[in-house]
């Protein structure tokens, strides 16, 4: 990837306000994994299938392109086999074997590999495997598919992530300079097994063969007392589990993924944490925390906790509102040059400068129509979130920068 510096005018007289060094930045490449719920008793994702124009034209902000993209969804189907077991247990409520493996999945997707692939050229030309030519129809049919809701009824989808960013399990998915997004689709919470003989129905000493079951070893509550009815409290994961996985051994896993952990951003689209109650209808049931168009969702509290370490947005299931604004958010962040200081009232005067060896191109700054190359200010709360939440970003349209090129701004207000 080529390097872009950019430098600031620093003026000697004290009517110039100078800024700190800041890279101009181009789009990164971008891997977007969705773990998708595939449950009978699914959600339906149709509310955010009609905002997928937000995510591309969020994502194609930082240049005027989309990046180059590697789209997968894995299923939270794992089947009855937990981490630490050596063969899977017997069948139970949809569950058998090893489920789907974490392995991606096409759906109806016309992509010819088991993800899709759209590659920005040079030329600022499109490379896909996809036939429809159509970004919004596959991204559709990946997320949410027609053909889903036969998978197994207990849900696996933090087990399921950490499979599918296996380079064994889905060889070329994931590129090492690559972003990732990681998004959970699912209405309800994770129970990622240790040991799949927590879904033996003939164990009586684990209450009813239910959901619940993952609860009241997957999540603990104040006061600590699985089973009872009413409110619960400061409910979080409970670790040290004697047949589910840390949440804990997940979030260092994906310290551990990329060299930068800012590279990763998680969000999922699940229920809220906020209402948390148990019932009893001839046994102990989660009460959902929300219902709405899009279905009902219980409490995710375990995929939540997973999400608040890397920062990320906790989505209502029910609702949908406004998703893909927030699963773009961190990944545009990273890709926005920010001018923290800087204010509307400030708005910087600038020189951009395209060199190349010894051929200096002067970038005029973008008018209404202009196709590029151009420079333009913004503002973006979400991305540029302090000062006046201005920045500083390169259109390039169709054109490609010259092989080696770098960019200098010297950017300055008075």
């Amino acid at each position: 990837m080529r390097a872009f510096l950019l430098l600031f005018l620093v003026g000697c007289t004290h009517d110039i306000e100078a800024y700190r060094p800041s890279d101009v930045k181009s789009a990164r490449n971008l891997d977007v994994l969705f773990v998708l719920d595939d449950s009978a008793d699914r959600a339906s994702y149709a509310a955010m299938e009609s905002q997928l124009d937000v995510l591309q034209t969020r994502l194609a902000e930082t240049d005027g392109q989309l990046p180059s993209l590697h789209v997968g969804v894995v299923t939270t189907d794992l089947g009855v086999s937990g981490t630490l077991d050596t063969v899977p247990g017997p069948a139970v409520d949809g569950c058998s074997g090893d489920g789907k493996g974490g392995k991606l999945q096409r759906f109806a997707s016309s992509a010819s590999a088991d993800y899709l692939e759209d590659l920005r050229g040079a030329d600022g030309t499109r490379t896909r495997n996809y036939s429809s030519d159509d970004l919004t129809l596959e991204l559709g049919e990946l997320t949410n598919p027609a053909a889903a809701g036969a998978g197994c009824e207990y849900e696996q989808p933090l087990e399921a992530m950490r499979r599918a960013l296996d380079p064994a399990t889905n060889p070329g998915f994931i590129r090492p300079d690559a972003m990732l997004s990681i998004v959970f689709l699912t209405n309800e919470d994770d129970c990622s097994l240790s040991r799949g003989a927590m879904l033996d129905p003939s164990d009586g000493t684990l209450g009813p063969s239910s959901d619940y079951r993952c609860t009241a070893q997957g999540v603990v509550c104040d006061p600590d007392e699985p089973g009872t009815e009413g409110k619960k409290f400061n409910c979080r994961p409970r670790e040290g589990s004697q047949f589910m996985v840390d949440v804990s051994e997940y979030e260092a896993f994906l310290n551990g993924y990329k060299p930068d952990r800012k590279d990763i951003s998680v969000a999922a689209v699940a229920g809220p944490r906020s209402k948390f109650v148990v019932r009893n209808i001839g046994g102990p049931t989660l009460q959902p925390s929300c219902q709405g168009t899009s279905g009902s969702a219980l409490p995710a509290v375990r995929i939540g906790a997973l999400v608040d370490s890397f920062g990320g947005a906790m989505i209502d299931s029910c609702t949908q509102e406004g998703a893909y604004q927030q699963i773009a958010a961190p990944i545009v962040e990273r890709q926005r040059t920010c001018f923290p200081s800087m204010t509307a009232a400030s708005e910087p005067d600038c020189t951009v400068v395209e060199v190349a060896g010894d051929t200096e191109l002067e970038l005029d700054r973008c008018t209404t129509g202009d196709a590029g190359p151009c420079w333009y200010s913004y503002t973006d709360a979400a991305a540029c979130p302090s000062g006046g939440n201005i920045g500083v970003a390169i259109k390039r349209g169709t054109t490609s920068a010259p092989e080696g090129s770098r960019l200098e701004a010297r950017c300055f207000v008075r």
